[in-house]
């Protein structure tokens, strides 16, 4: 790809964290990876990533989740996603990459993919690419969740995830998240549930179909309805691994939660509220629960990944 120019001046994208409002899994294919049939939601939880033309490439985590868990090497996504982009196109920039952190580290809820696509829109703003459709191949290089990350709103995911419709949906989600004091591995998760289904302790999923419930509830704008279909065959693994997330989604059950969801692979749990009031309501009965690190009050949809002035 020729003509690609490189600005001198730092460029700031965001992207934001997602919940599972369905999320079926199918059998692993021979690439290792389970076929899915899910519904995105894109949060109110940003990732705010800032690239500043610089000598060599380099990785800084800051904010309210910057941990010691986070790769700054060639294993963070943010930056695996500019070397994707110059190998794509031929641009030959270097970058100081610096991650302003606000969605849970190994939570579920796909911070470092949202990381990549904030990436990928600000590499393309400094190299003065506008085809969005490049970076949509490049991010399915990327992760099953990068995709989505990019496109943002409420979206239909078949194959890994990354196959996506954007779907219809009225109103405003207001939901209360709760991040536990332990972290799972989707790896460990995935394969958690393989074994549950073998040794026939988990049912086989059933939900690979159009999840109808959920989609029909999304263009109506009826929070009771959607709270009626959300679901993640994820749930059972989960709770094997880490016991404390059903403790968790119990304490959201008896605050009143229309709906409690396990954010993709977990540990983070997603409470579905009524309205803002509601919200908060939740939110300070489940801060004083038993395996709850943190309460983070979100809305969403929220959108995709794009350029911050």
């Amino acid at each position: 790809m020729t003509g690609l120019r490189s600005l001198p001046t730092p460029v700031t994208a965001r992207a934001h964290g997602k919940i599972n409002l369905h999320l079926g899994v199918g059998d692993a294919g021979a690439d290792g990876y389970h076929e899915l049939v899910t519904v995105f939601e894109a949060l109110g939880t940003p990732e705010t990533v800032t690239l500043t033309p610089a000598a060599q490439d380099s990785v800084e985590v800051v904010g309210r989740y910057a941990t010691a868990g986070v790769p700054l090497d060639e294993r963070n996504l943010a930056l695996a996603a500019v070397s994707a982009f110059r190998e794509r196109t031929g641009w030959d920039g270097r970058v100081a990459i610096t991650i302003d952190k606000n969605v849970p580290v190994a939570g579920g809820m796909g911070g470092g993919s949202a990381d990549a696509a904030a990436a990928l829109v600000a590499v393309a703003h400094l190299a003065g690419m506008t085809d969005r459709a490049v970076l949509t191949e490049i991010a399915e290089g990327l992760g099953a969740d990068v995709p989505f990350a990019l496109l943002g709103g409420i979206a239909l995911g078949r194959g890994r995830g990354d196959d996506l419709t954007r779907v219809l949906s009225r109103g405003t989600h207001h939901w209360v998240l709760a991040t536990s004091t332990g972290q799972l591995s989707t790896t460990e998760v995935y394969a958690r549930l393989d074994d549950l289904r073998h040794e026939g302790e988990a049912e086989d999923s059933a939900r690979l179909g159009e999840p109808e419930g959920v989609l029909t509830a999304l263009a109506s704008g009826d929070v009771e309805k959607l709270a009626a279909h959300v679901h993640n065959d994820m749930t059972e693994a989960a709770v094997s691994l880490l016991p404390d997330i059903a403790r968790v989604m119990d304490e959201g059950r008896r605050a009143g939660a229309h709906a409690v969801l396990l954010s993709g692979s977990g540990p983070t749990v997603g409470f579905l509220a009524q309205d803002a009031k509601h919200a908060l309501e939740l939110a300070v009965l489940l801060e004083a629960s038993r395996g709850v690190r943190e309460v983070v009050r979100t809305t969403g949809p929220a959108p995709g990944a794009h350029v911050v002035d």
